[in-house]
């Protein structure tokens, strides 16, 4: 043990030293360039990564994970910590019908990623003691035309009612049980993985690949690169408020032809596998960005779902 804490100190030291050799021979951009040209390389992620949990993804902003199975019917509780996640325990859930939702009134659950919104008492008795709001319809959702609303995560009739075995789409616990799950997580930074039958783990070859690809992005996106900002973006590309990839591309020409000077840093980064009905690579990447340059600022949360094919992401949307 001691001798691995020697090496890792003599390590560090000699990582320190060489950035400051840097700073003393070429000045703080020098440094830069290369601090920047690590987040953008697969082998530091890598090494980043080795000892932690992520195969239900990578999460920095994050204290809970409730991975559905709509098949078996089964909710996996798991904490997040500085190790990945961490199971916590297993509960029976009562869920819509098979299949991903597609329009309001299918009575299906829906198959993704979604935030809890908001804890709230529903005026009926019959949805338990409280509800926990998912975010359905997401962005990404909305662009396929996914239709329908109010997906909650909710507990049993208080008057005693025996429960339907199948619900409307929301996912429904029984009373007691939903009481211990509020006690075991932060409703405000919690989402659900829904799947149906089996989810498709990732692991740490692809959470490298990702996020260095997110920071060779942000990159180009800095320098005014267009070509090759622009190349991230899958032909059928589409904005948050409906723009496609044409129209986004030439207005992204001429913001970058003004060539102004960016400053753009990305905040706790959250990185979902995004569970489809086709069980294609699909991710969903949220981010905190603070961006600046001379005539524009601008601070706050940034979504990016993107589909990794050939060792590379292609955004699919963006909001």
């Amino acid at each position: 043990m001691k001798k691995i804490f020697l090496c890792l100190v003599i390590s560090m030291s000699l990582f320190a030293s060489s950035i400051i050799q840097m700073y003393r021979d070429d000045g703080i951009k020098s440094v830069e360039r290369y601090l920047n040209k690590q987040l953008q390389s697969k082998t530091y992620w890598k090494k980043y990564l080795r000892d932690k949990d992520v195969k239900f993804g990578y999460y920095e902003n994050l204290s809970s994970l409730l991975v559905i199975d709509k098949a078996s019917k089964e909710m996996d509780i798991y904490k997040n910590s500085k190790e990945g996640v961490e199971f916590i325990k297993s509960q029976t859930v009562i869920v819509g019908r098979a299949g991903d939702k597609v329009k309001e009134g299918d009575l299906k659950t829906p198959l993704g990623v979604y935030k809890i919104v908001k804890k709230f008492h529903p005026n009926s008795s019959f949805y338990g003691p409280f509800a926990y709001a998912l975010s359905y319809p997401n962005t990404f959702d909305r662009l396929r035309g996914k239709g329908g609303h109010g997906i909650w995560i909710h507990g049993s009739p208080l008057d005693g009612s025996p429960r339907n075995p199948q619900s409307k789409g929301c996912i429904v616990l029984p009373n007691d049980k939903i009481k211990k799950l509020d006690k075991l997580i932060n409703p405000k930074s919690t989402i659900s993985l829904v799947y149906e039958n089996k989810i498709r783990k990732t692991n740490i070859n692809e959470m490298s690949l990702i996020l260095s690809q997110l920071f060779t992005w942000k990159n180009f996106w800095k320098n005014n690169e267009t070509s090759k900002y622009l190349n991230f973006y899958s032909k059928n590309f589409i904005r948050f408020d409906g723009m496609r990839k044409k129209s986004f591309a030439r207005m992204k020409k001429i913001i970058f032809d003004r060539d102004e000077k960016k400053s753009i840093i990305f905040k706790n980064i959250n990185i979902s596998p995004l569970p489809n009905i086709k069980g294609e690579k699909l991710f969903k990447i949220a981010f905190y960005e603070i961006y600046s340059t001379r005539k524009h600022k601008y601070k706050g949360n940034k979504e990016l779902y993107v589909r990794l094919k050939n060792d590379k992401i292609l955004i699919l949307a963006e909001k």
